[in-house]
């Protein structure tokens, strides 16, 4: 077995002859260095025309850079303002956070700067987040207690949801009781749109179930549309006489997940991680203070970040291969729940007219500041 070291002088004792040598002698030399050294004929013939230094050492000649540090500046801008969702939520968003970034000045791009970050792939787009991206979080076990009651009532949803209209929700609760469930100690009620993945939060002491029904009550005042369905899991917050009259004289189609399956909850579940443990943390939280911080964030400032400026992705097919039993998905191009609801023929036009002027006047890095001035002051009620 030849050293590196050994390979290039032989190599470089036959270059010589190699130049001297007939087309037919030069063929012949070829292979007999290749089988030799275990190069390839190509190499072989590189070396011999483009000799390489005498160190010894491999010297490689990097590629000039695309993507400068300016470039990687302003996608990190970018990439904050959009709160650090995955590469391939961001990648489709990108034309149009540029364009209100630039228009809000909070971003100043030359035009050869803009031109590449729109040409950006999504593997490049890949690359350049993963040296910057935080540690994921860590979690806790759940807080639910099951309700016994009413379960005959409360039929269960079995299976996809499949092209439904705005108004079709999941909901969930998240406890904020840091850990300890002993005591009175704030949640976050979640109730997450599936076809538009609108999001909306509200925050509850404790989980009566009449706050929960005053929590349901006030979210559905924000939503966009008109609330059509509710479909929580079996906690005792939802499972009751309260929630269920007053589906039943709202006209909300009420119905309940299966016992201890996560996945038919699956909507809500990912935006319990995204929209409320990513935002306030496992801390506890139990005092009216907190309470009235965390309602005043999520019915302001949060609700227009989320719903507005952080895109989502769907889900378009699922195949799976009957030979190694793996699942293959396939996704729609990731946008903000704002953009679906514009698109949807069964949103009213105005609506559309009334979320479009409510847009245009956001500035989602001055949301930003706000929401984290909101935190701070939340955080300043632990000391």
């Amino acid at each position: 077995m030849m050293s590196f070291k050994s390979k290039r002088e032989y190599i470089k004792e036959i270059r010589d002859r190699y130049k001297r040598s007939s087309r037919s002698q030069k063929s012949q030399l070829l292979q007999d260095v290749s089988d030799i050294t275990g190069y390839h004929r190509k190499y072989v013939t590189t070396l011999f025309n483009k000799p390489p230094p005498d160190s010894a050492e491999r010297i490689y000649t990097p590629r000039a850079r695309k993507y400068d540090q300016l470039v990687i500046e302003a996608l990190d801008t970018l990439w904050s303002a959009a709160n650090e969702v995955c590469a391939e939520r961001l990648h489709p968003f990108i034309p149009e956070l540029l364009e209100i970034l630039t228009s809000c000045g909070e971003l100043t791009v030359s035009p050869e700067t803009k031109e590449k970050l729109l040409a950006i792939s999504l593997g490049t787009l890949k690359r350049c987040l993963s040296t910057i991206k935080p540690k994921a979080a860590f979690k806790i076990g759940g807080t639910t207690k099951p309700g016994t009651l009413l379960k005959r009532q409360i039929a269960i949803r079995l299976g996809p949801w499949i092209d439904v209209d705005p108004g079709w929700c999941e909901t969930d609760t998240v406890s904020h009781c840091g850990g300890d469930p002993s005591g009175t100690y704030i949640s976050s009620l979640n109730i997450t749109d599936i076809s538009s993945a609108w999001s909306e939060q509200t925050a509850i002491m404790g989980k009566g179930e009449k706050t929960t029904v005053e929590g349901v009550g006030g979210i559905r005042n924000r939503l966009p549309f008109p609330l059509l369905g509710l479909d929580p899991d079996n906690g005792s917050e939802f499972i009751n006489w309260h929630l269920f009259r007053y589906c039943k004289s709202a006209g909300i189609n009420l119905t309940r997940s299966r016992p201890n399956e996560k996945n038919d909850n699956a909507h809500v579940e990912q935006k319990n991680f995204t929209a409320i443990r990513q935002l306030i943390g496992y801390l506890r939280f139990d005092t009216d203070e907190q309470l009235d911080i965390l309602n005043d964030l999520y019915a302001n400032e949060w609700r227009l970040y989320l719903n507005f400026f952080e895109p989502t992705m769907k889900l378009k097919e699922k195949i799976k291969d009957p030979a190694t039993g793996k699942c293959k998905k396939k996704y729609y191009p990731a946008q903000t729940p704002y953009q679906r609801l514009m698109l949807h023929p069964k949103v009213s036009e105005s609506t559309k007219v009334m979320l479009k002027s409510i847009y245009e006047r956001l500035n989602p890095i001055q949301l930003q500041r706000q929401i984290k001035s909101k935190l701070s002051k939340l955080r300043d009620t632990l000391r």
